[in-house]
């Protein structure tokens, strides 16, 4: 794996956008804002689904404003992602914090979707006085949390042979 990410990070592609002075870091700050965003939608509908933000508002109009915020962000991500794993394979693709953040992700899609669905589902989300259950109010808070992790994974990334030692195979590449 590591020699096709070392051909993969010599192909000219690669080599353009990893020694641009500009390609690397815009990525990053659009993934960065993306992240923003997607954050703070999920919040927002996580707030209203948990009845701590407004309650005069059904939780199906919160999602109708800002869940569309939330997937074009996630589809920038993806994007920029590519870009930036293209740029840099072995600093991403053989980081466990990459790992640990793209599993996370899916996971947090997953529970997105089904929450999604429920909303487009259930008659009751329509209503401004909408159901506040303890299992919904678990599911925002569980996601806001995943969230969070995400973000830091995505951060330590760049600090993954310090973070995971032993654990992470780019101290195996950087000890050889």
């Amino acid at each position: 794996m590591v020699d096709l990410l070392i051909n993969l990070s010599q192909t000219p592609l690669a080599l353009a956008m990893a020694t641009s002075p500009w390609v690397v870091p815009t990525m990053q700050s659009i993934h960065i804002m993306s992240i923003a965003v997607i954050f703070i939608s999920v919040l927002l509908i996580a707030m209203r689904a948990s009845g701590y933000a407004w309650a005069g508002v059904s939780v199906r109009q919160t999602v109708a404003r800002f869940a569309p915020w939330a997937w074009v962000s996630l589809a920038l991500l993806a994007l920029t992602g590519i870009v930036l794993i293209l740029a840099e394979p072995i600093r991403e693709l053989l980081a466990v914090s990459f790992w640990i953040k793209m599993v996370l992700l899916a996971v947090t899609i997953v529970i997105s979707t089904r929450f999604l669905r429920g909303v487009k589902r259930e008659a009751a989300y329509a209503e401004v006085d909408g159901p506040v259950n303890p299992g919904l109010r678990r599911n925002a808070i569980v996601t806001i949390i995943l969230l969070v992790i995400i973000i830091f994974m995505g951060r330590f990334i760049a600090y993954d042979p310090l973070i995971w030692g032993p654990l992470s195979p780019i101290s195996a590449i950087y000890a050889g």
